[in-house]
């Protein structure tokens, strides 16, 4: 069985990302956090045993430098967030992929174990499913395109989690713990170990 990795990236560009944090640290603290999550990210990704793709957004993805060196980078396709997950799953499904996760950029707690644990749930279950605390997921895992958790869904709120859950009544789901995406101040304060990182950079600047 061939295993997938899919990891939704925006590119570095100071001003376009972060924005609910940047409003309380400013954007070039933001931008700083952003990139220490592409790092974190991307060095989680070199542990991992599935094959891993980046879908991007944003300009040339030349400006992750370094980061994400080792894996292919292929553009989003698709107006919506759901439009865009949708097609990078049709995509490595049409690849012979069996087993398809899909990550953001956004949590300072991902690590190996984690995906595999992911994978190993959909040994079990048809879905797997991380839940954010702001309502939505961090994590989606699938064995095969169910089209109808990808619509009617109001991206980026607290809704999510609870909808995409109605549209998956009639399949089996594995559920992993809950955790904290990094999208605004109070999310960078529940993690100490990147708020003292933040403070040493402020401090040297």
């Amino acid at each position: 069985m061939k295993s997938l990795l899919l990891v939704f990236a925006k590119t570095p560009v100071m001003g376009t990302l972060k924005t609910r944090l940047a409003k309380s640290i400013g954007d070039k603290r933001a931008f700083w956090i952003f990139q220490q999550l592409l790092i974190k990210t991307d060095s989680v990704l070199k542990k991992v045993l599935q094959d891993v793709v980046i879908f991007y957004s944003g300009s040339n993805p030349s400006l992750f430098n370094s980061i994400f060196h080792d894996f292919p980078k292929i553009p989003q396709k698709g107006a919506s967030l759901g439009d865009r997950m949708a097609h990078a799953f049709q995509w490595g499904f049409k690849n012979g992929y069996t087993k398809i996760v899909i990550i953001g950029t956004d949590l300072w707690d991902l690590d190996s174990t984690l995906i595999k644990k992911a994978f190993e749930s959909l040994d079990q279950t048809e879905v797997v499913i991380g839940p954010a605390t702001d309502g939505g997921y961090y994590l989606l895992g699938k064995k095969k395109m169910i089209p109808l958790i990808f619509k009617n869904k109001e991206w980026s709120s607290k809704t999510v989690f609870n909808d995409t859950l109605k549209d998956l009544k009639k399949h089996s789901i594995s559920f992993l713990e809950k955790k904290n995406d990094i999208d605004l101040f109070e999310d960078l304060k529940q993690q100490p170990e990147l708020f003292k990182l933040l403070k040493k950079y402020t401090d040297e600047k």
